[in-house]
Parts: C-alpha cells; structure tokens; sequence
C-alpha cells in the first residue's frame, strides 16, 4: 500500500480532473446524461447523472495509492495534539452529516499515471463510505478510506480486507443505488466501548467493529 512511484508527479489537482472524467465517461457509455457541477454545490457532489426519471448527485474522488482521504477539511488541527480515534468518529459523522446519505460515492483508483490500463471504479453511497470509514478507524486507526488494509486481531491472526466488491460499477450496482431508500433520513453513529458484545470485551474492550456502530 506504499504510494505510487511516477516518472513525474501530479498534483491533488490534476488526479481528481482525471478521476471526474472517467466517471463521466463510464457513465456516459452506460447511458446516462451526465451534468458536471460547478460552483458551491461541487463541495458537495461533482455530477449528476440521469436516466429514465432516475437521478444520482455523484461525488468523485480518485487515487494512484488506494487511499481516499475524504475527512481531512473536517477534522479539528492542533499542532500540539495528534487526532485520536474519537476525532476521527466525529470527522466521519460531520462528512455524512455534510453530504448527506443521498449522494453517492464514487472511488476512481488508478493503476498507473500512463493509463496501461483501465482504473478500478467503485460505487457507494455515503452511507456506505461512512460505515467503511468507522470501521477502518476501529481497527488500524487510520482516517483514510483504504482500498485494502491489514487487520491483526487479539491473537495476532492476520487477515486482509479490501473494498466490498459489490461496490464496483456496474449496471447493477447503479440500479441498486438509485433505488436505495437510505436517504430517506440521516444517519448518525456512536461508538463506545461500552456498546461491545460479551464474547469481544472478554478478549479486549471496544476491539470488534461490527459491535460497535449503533444508529440513533
């Protein structure tokens, strides 16, 4: 998961134009009208794309590492003190709170800057990303959405875990997102290490994920 190494660098600026452009190209070939946002509303999704009266705000993101770091504008500096997985919670709440659970996510990770190859694309809704988020904050601590990650359980087992794989583009993927109801009302999330199951707080409190979200 180390950084790509590229004969010239591109800038945050210039991976995001190419990530926007080939999530509307995708889309286009699947058929859909595809309206590029400007102006304030782009803080909140870059397309959206229409077709047969259904309707996505798309917020695109694109990466050459596998790493999207979608909470940095929300978390709180302070240079005497590191950001601790509390802060990170908040982040993610504040970011879904921002896009809200209606728009939907798209992850464009590129292979290489030469193009050798088509880049992975994924669908999610911000939802979605948000549980993502928790989870990979839970585990290894990290702020970033990850493509794949390390996880070291209690007894120093090893497993690695990756970006669920329904979430890439597809016809079918699009079709459940543009029918999906979550956005009917926001979510929030808690975590506390009260909230962990018996079997996990036996072997270290707070240490299972999936026991921990809880919505309001």
């Amino acid at each position: 998961m180390s950084p790509l190494t590229s004969p010239h660098t591109l800038s945050t600026r210039q991976v995001s134009v190419a990530a926007e452009n080939i999530a509307a190209a995708q889309f286009s070939l699947y058929g859909f009208d595809v309206l590029e946002q400007a102006g304030r509303a782009k803080f909140v999704y870059d397309l959206g794309v229409a077709k047969s009266g259904g309707m996505m705000k798309v917020l695109v993101r694109g990466s050459l590492t596998g790493f999207w770091d979608l909470l940095e504008p929300y978390l709180e500096r302070n240079p005497r003190f590191s950001p601790t997985k509390s802060d990170y919670h908040r982040a993610i709440d504040l970011w879904l709170e921002h896009h809200s659970s209606r728009v939907t996510c798209c992850l464009v990770k590129f292979e290489s800057p030469e193009l050798r190859q088509m880049p992975r694309i994924y669908l999610a809704s911000a939802s979605e990303i948000a549980w993502k988020l928790h989870e990979i904050t839970e585990h290894i601590g990290e702020s970033a959405l990850c493509e794949e990650y390390e996880i070291v359980d209690s007894y120093g087992s090893r497993r690695i875990e990756s970006l669920p794989a329904k979430w890439l583009f597809s016809q079918t993927r699009i079709a459940e997102l543009m029918r999906s109801p979550e956005g009917d009302r926001p979510l929030r999330f808690r975590f506390s290490p009260a909230a962990a199951c018996t079997a996990c707080a036996e072997v270290q409190p707070a240490s299972c994920a999936q026991c921990l979200p809880m919505m309001n």
